[in-house]
């Protein structure tokens, strides 16, 4: 007879949580919204996962860090991989900001349900 305990706490493990984030560490940091998701997006279509977490998560967040931030953090094994993949995307914008700002209307009409 199967244990019981194994096999429940394999199912819920699998169903609740579906990737260990303590797996992910920092890449970048944002100064705000906008260039955050556009570094994410330059991730997920290198297929990089990632996490995108405000510096003001939480209480202590809120008090530590006065002013918006984000930080991307992806997988321990694609670090190097997405440090590269994102400081190219970044020179990129700093190189054509308008285009970042029309990168980000395109990405943004893309996801809104029709």
């Amino acid at each position: 007879m199967p244990d019981p305990i194994e096999g429940g706490s394999e199912e819920q493990g699998t169903a609740e949580t579906p990737f260990d984030p303590g797996d992910f560490v920092p890449a970048v940091a944002a100064e705000d919204q906008l260039e955050a998701q556009l570094l994410v997006a330059a991730c997920e279509e290198a297929n990089i996962p990632t996490i995108l977490q405000s510096a003001r998560s939480g209480a202590v967040g809120t008090i530590a860090s006065p002013v918006e931030g984000y930080i991307i953090l992806v997988p321990r094994g694609d670090l190097e991989r997405a440090r590269k993949v994102l400081e190219e995307r970044r020179q990129a914008l700093e190189a054509d900001p308008d285009g970042a700002a029309r990168a980000a209307e395109d990405e943004e009409a893309e996801t809104e349900p029709h």
